[in-house]
């Protein structure tokens, strides 16, 4: 055979050459729009435009929460039929319209949107709308978080909640309160910034999202007294990556100067359908660590504040909207010890009057107790006033005791509206396994697969005084 040559090179050879190059170039995009370390489980938007953009219809999004043109969250199997590749720092928002996912970049100059196709389940009859929610405390990323989850390629948080993901495998929804904020513009916890008054300055890298993800969160609280550490810059991006990465989230908002949003943003609450049970969820504080900065800003806007009247009202608007359900969120109480304080125990008063169904404590960084509040138009109404950390890496014993609590939510005959059906707690420690620190493990080795020790004997002790027999022990389905 006679290769012809043309400017010194064999067409065979120029063949090959545009080959290697057009590879080297397919690499080379690979590598930097999908880490070496990413994950399957993964359902960050943005990797997932980065990843996939095949023309064929893939399953690569199943059973997550998106907002529906009205804002009602609601869970739901989508399958790609067309990916775009999309840069990473982009945001995205998806919108669910008569069964087809809208996803637009959360962006004033850029507003191209892409549809898809979205499949879900059959309409559930009153009988049939239960709902096994679980809870937990605050979600801290602090430096020696950071520390131990530092490896070469960036961070691995997923050790810390490895026990944990296949209790949540079998809930409807999965909500806990982040106290740290994820803004890349801002230096992490680790490089050791600490505001004026001695406290740190909370900020976590997004792998930690990656491993909230993995363990099965679905929604994240936001409104604590770490909000507003880094200013508006770091609110705003904080929810960018809640966005990016496909949780629902509440108790901080958008400055308005950022982002064009729709109208059902500016709502200081979340309703979601769970399994055919519409719950609102709303998130505030009482303490705000930059408050002065905070007022300076003329900022009051992107944080929810304590406010009865506010939580008032927000109930009455979601009520209007469909929820039968309502969980507030309060970021309260003092710090590192059992004892309520006044706030606590009028605040839950005012809450559970103001038609709250549930509500969940945090800020004390340990469990405290709770009590079911009988309120004037006779409704029971679980109060527990502080979760404790669901993981950090605090050092006081009490700092690492803390509970998953589980809540069925069903409606009884002949009525028009759920109730808590059963509750109950699962103990958890968080503690070291295998050279990895501050992993939360449930005590109970039935759930842990097998695990036991005198620390997790211990913890599921102490915790069960705090509990002090309002709620039992969990029952329920056993993962191993």
């Amino acid at each position: 055979m006679i290769l012809h040559k043309k400017n010194g090179k064999h067409p065979l050879i120029r063949v090959i050459l545009k080959t290697i190059l057009f590879m080297a170039v397919f690499l080379l995009t690979s590598v930097i729009s999908k880490p070496a370390d990413a994950f399957s489980y993964d359902t960050s938007l943005k990797r997932l435009a980065s990843y996939y953009y095949r023309d064929q219809s893939e399953p690569l999004l199943k059973n997550s929460y998106y907002p529906s043109k009205n804002g009602i969250w609601s869970k739901k199997s989508l399958r790609f039929s067309i990916i775009d590749r999309m840069r990473y720092d982009q945001a995205l928002r998806c919108m669910i319209d008569d069964d087809i996912a809208h996803f637009s970049l959360l962006s004033k100059l850029q507003t191209k949107a892409h549809s898809f196709v979205i499949t879900s389940g059959p309409a559930l009859s009153i009988a049939d709308r239960t709902a096994l929610c679980m809870f937990t405390g605050d979600i801290m990323c602090l430096k020696g978080q950071q520390y131990s989850a530092r490896t070469n390629q960036g961070y691995d948080f997923w050790p810390s909640y490895c026990f944990v993901s296949s209790l949540f495998d079998h809930a409807d929804l999965v909500c806990g309160n982040l106290e740290t904020l994820i803004s890349r513009s801002n230096p992490l916890t680790s490089e050791q910034v600490y505001a004026e008054n001695g406290q740190p300055l909370c900020h976590g890298p997004e792998e930690l999202l990656r491993a909230l993800k993995k363990a099965g969160y679905d929604v994240l609280v936001t409104a604590n007294n770490h909000a507003y550490d880094w200013g508006i810059t770091g609110v705003n991006e904080t929810k960018k990556q809640l966005d990016m990465y496909g949780f629902a989230n509440t108790g901080t908002s958008y400055s308005n100067d950022t982002y064009d949003l729709p109208s059902s943003d500016n709502r200081n609450y979340l309703i979601i359908d769970v399994n055919g049970i519409k719950m609102a969820i709303l998130s505030c504080t009482y303490p705000c660590n930059q408050r002065e900065q905070f007022i300076q800003d003329g900022s009051p806007s992107v944080i929810n504040l304590y406010d009865i009247d506010m939580i008032r009202n927000n109930i009455v608007s979601a009520k209007a909207e469909g929820a039968e359900f309502v969980t507030v969120y309060c970021h309260w109480g003092i710090e590192n010890t059992e004892e309520l304080n006044y706030a606590q125990i009028n605040g839950s008063r005012e809450i559970a009057e103001a038609g709250a169904d549930l509500i969940i404590g945090s800020h004390p960084h340990c469990l405290q107790g709770c009590e079911y509040i009988k309120t004037s138009d006779d409704r029971n109404v679980l109060c527990m006033y502080s979760m404790g950390n669901f993981c950090s890496s605090m050092s006081r014993i009490i700092n690492n005791d803390t509970i998953i609590l589980s809540v069925t939510l069903s409606f009884e005959k002949n009525s028009d509206r759920p109730v808590i059906s059963s509750a109950s707690y699962i103990p958890c420690r968080v503690t070291s396994y295998r050279g990895h620190l501050n992993v939360v493990i449930p005590t109970d080795p039935e759930i842990n697969g097998g695990h036991s020790s005198s620390d997790l004997t211990e913890a599921a002790c102490r915790i069960e005084e705090v509990i002090n027999g309002v709620l039992p022990v969990y029952n329920g389905v056993h993962p191993f």
